[in-house]
């Protein structure tokens, strides 16, 4: 039956033109057609049962699925309920899945880890997507702030991304470097506005009497090492603010720009302001492209959209 299998698989192949490996994805791909399940009654009851039983209890001693489902059922509390205590169950199961899809990971390394789980799976689906429909899709990805330990990388189906050398001469590798640089990157001399307004990004627990400004502008080794020391230990570190924080930040910089403060250090203007420039290195634009390794992602050749006929040759000859 294997071989009667892999016989109609190269059959296939031959008659299209494509590759076996192709033809494989096609017959195995992974589909996503199947939307998240709503949340029951059955489930919020458990997972409120679950809440009173397992909180306090350590890994590996925590009740499971079957006994919070005996529990349930013993509980009278839990026994016929009204309308508005039902949905009142599913509404606290619905919030308590929204924080865990949304919640913070404890640690940067778990973050990585989850960074890098949910990526495989996204390339995968992507992957299958385009076998399936022929799509072009690419993905980049970035750390998000100087302790993240993810790595960057990029993804692309087939060809696509020849888009970025052959149109806008970047490569994809340039491009992943660029974000990453300008996630690490921290405004110090604009901090107020560049990070604390617009990113609600705050410091908490800068040393006393050193000027805030970037450890690489210190000059006193003192001061570079309590600098050092704090955002080792944690007694300075990044925090997000909150929306209240941010409003009322936001409403005290309103309120010293209408006195006519300057809450941003400005510019330097160049000496050459006005003056057009020359833009440098425009003539190696055209970069050659890398060579790609043959793979069974990779496309074959398109035809020409006419070909023509040995007929239309000949009288073309005649001419």
């Amino acid at each position: 039956m294997l071989a009667k299998e892999a016989q109609k698989v190269n059959d296939i192949a031959l008659e299209h033109g494509v590759t076996v490996e192709k033809v494989k994805k096609l017959m195995g791909g992974i589909k996503n057609y199947k939307s998240s399940r709503s949340a029951q009654l059955e489930n919020a009851l458990m997972h409120a049962k679950a809440e009173q039983v397992n909180k306090d209890l350590p890994r590996g001693a925590k009740f499971g699925a079957k006994d919070l489902r005996m529990l349930v059922k013993e509980d009278t509390a839990m026994q016929n309920l009204t309308e508005g205590e039902k949905q009142q169950y599913i509404d606290n199961l619905i919030e308590h899945r929204a924080m865990q899809n949304m919640s913070v990971r404890a640690t940067n390394a778990s973050a990585a880890r989850d960074v890098q789980s949910t990526l495989d799976n996204v390339f995968k689906m992507l992957d299958s997507l385009a076998v399936r429909t022929g799509i072009y899709a690419c993905v980049f990805a970035s750390c998000g702030h100087v302790y993240d330990t993810a790595q960057a990388t990029w993804f692309g189906t087939d060809n696509v991304m020849d888009f970025w050398e052959d149109v806008l001469q970047m490569e994809a590798d340039k491009i992943t470097r660029k974000l990453e640089q300008r996630d690490i990157r921290i405004n110090y001399a604009s901090f107020n506005t560049a990070i604390k307004e617009k990113l609600s990004i705050d410091l908490r627990g800068w040393p006393e009497g050193i000027p805030f400004q970037s450890p690489t502008s210190l000059n006193d080794l003192n001061s570079l090492l309590k600098v050092r020391c704090a955002l080792k230990d944690g007694s300075c570190h990044w925090f997000h603010m909150s929306p209240r924080q941010r409003e009322e930040y936001n409403a005290l910089l309103d309120a010293r720009r209408k006195k006519g403060e300057v809450v941003t250090k400005p510019r330097k203007k160049r000496s050459d302001a006005g003056i057009p420039r020359k833009r440098k290195g425009k003539e190696n634009l055209h970069r050659r492209k890398r060579a790609r390794a043959p793979g069974p992602s990779m496309q074959a050749p398109k035809s020409a959209e006419f070909v023509c006929t040995s007929e239309e040759e000949s009288s073309e000859d005649k001419a």
